[in-house]
Parts: C-alpha cells; structure tokens; sequence
C-alpha cells in the first residue's frame, strides 16, 4: 500500500509537474502579499522609494478595532513596509543647569511625551521614532531653558511653572509637527539647586528664614 501510494504521488509529479510548480509559485506570490498591521502600529506602504498610502494611521476618538489594523496587503518587490508605533513616546531631556530670572542655577531634569500623527511625514523627514526623539531632544533643551530662564526662582513652584510648561509644550510642539509628531505633555521629573538640594525644600528653607527675619 505505501508503496502504491508513493507510485500514485510520483505519477501526479511527473504527468502534472508544471502545474504544479506554477500552483506553489502562485502560493507562495499571494502569501508574500499579506501583511499584518497590529493594532498598535501604523503602516506606511513604500512604492519605489516613495510613500504610497498608509494603514490604520492614527486618528483622534477612533473607537479601538475600528482604525484599520489587521490583515492588509502590499506588492511584493516594489512596495516595503514601515511600521511607525502609534502609542505615546516619551523623550527624555539630558539633565541641564538652567538659570531663572533673578540669576539663581537649577539642575533640571524633563521629559516631554508625543504621537506620531502624521506617518507619512515622519517618515520622510526623519525615518524612525528613533530619530524624532533624537531631534527633539535637543530642542526641549532649548525651549526649557529658555522659557524657565523667564521666570524667577520662585515662580517655579506656583501657578506660574503651570504657564511655562504650557508654553515649553507649545514651542516644542510647533517644531515636532515638522517630523510629523505631537507633544501630548512636557513635564519636569526633577529640579534641585547645583548642592543636590530640591527645588521645593531650598524654596521652603527660604521662605521660613525670611519669616524669620521679619
């Protein structure tokens, strides 16, 4: 019986073999087709070198499920995909001394969070997340400093550091809206004076002695 049964497959091979063979190239062509997009990914279908479309791209108040994940397809050789993440990123600022307003040095540490909104444009401008938080990076910096050196030591802990972080995550924001991105919040993680001392325990400290005096 196996014999006759791999005498019966022999002769399919032989009296069939190019069908055969265009069947598994068939096959194997359709399956190379399909691709996976997770939910947590967005797809950017590259054609040539150029973007052609995108898959389940992020779009605020989308119901979970409804965004276009899933079982998609592509041409093989002369599309590739890239998978951008669609969840929140966090990029972390290089601890900085920055100076207030009454000249007063702070050790700084920040991080701000961001979306990729517009895969497309990431794509083109910068390639990965990878390099979005590497181009951010440095800008945080900047903007930061800048915006706390506005303020006096004080300041930072009162309703007035609200308004600057606001305005550190609109600066930011305008220029990560070049990579394709959006800074969903800017926060600082930690601000000491250049002894080691916490920002609110120096203040505190201050503010006891001066009542002191008085």
């Amino acid at each position: 019986m196996p014999e006759a049964f791999s005498q019966s497959l022999a002769d399919i091979w032989n009296n069939h073999r190019n069908t055969l063979i265009v069947l598994a190239i068939a096959v194997i062509a359709a399956i190379s087709t399909l691709i996976v997009v997770p939910e947590t990914e967005q797809a950017v279908i590259v054609r040539l070198g150029d973007p052609h479309r995108t898959i389940n791209r992020f779009r605020p108040n989308a119901d979970y499920g409804m965004s276009g994940a899933g079982l998609s397809w592509r041409i093989p050789i002369i599309e590739k995909v890239v998978m951008i993440d669609r969840r929140v990123l966090d990029v972390d600022m290089e601890r900085q001394q920055v100076t207030s307003a009454d000249q007063r040095r702070l050790e700084v540490d920040a991080y701000a969070r961001y979306r990729i909104i517009d895969p497309v444009k990431m794509y083109e401008t910068a390639g990965t997340t990878d390099k979005v938080s590497e181009q951010l990076q440095p800008i945080l910096n900047s903007v930061l400093r800048q915006e706390l050196g506005k303020r006096t030591f004080g300041a930072m802990l009162t309703a007035e550091r609200g308004e600057a972080m606001a305005q550190i995550r609109k600066n930011l924001d305008k220029e990560a809206r070049e990579y394709g991105a959006q800074i969903i919040d800017v926060r600082i993680k930690r601000a000491d004076l250049p002894d080691g001392t916490p920002l609110d325990s120096a203040f505190t400290r201050m503010s006891t002695a001066r009542n002191q005096e008085a």
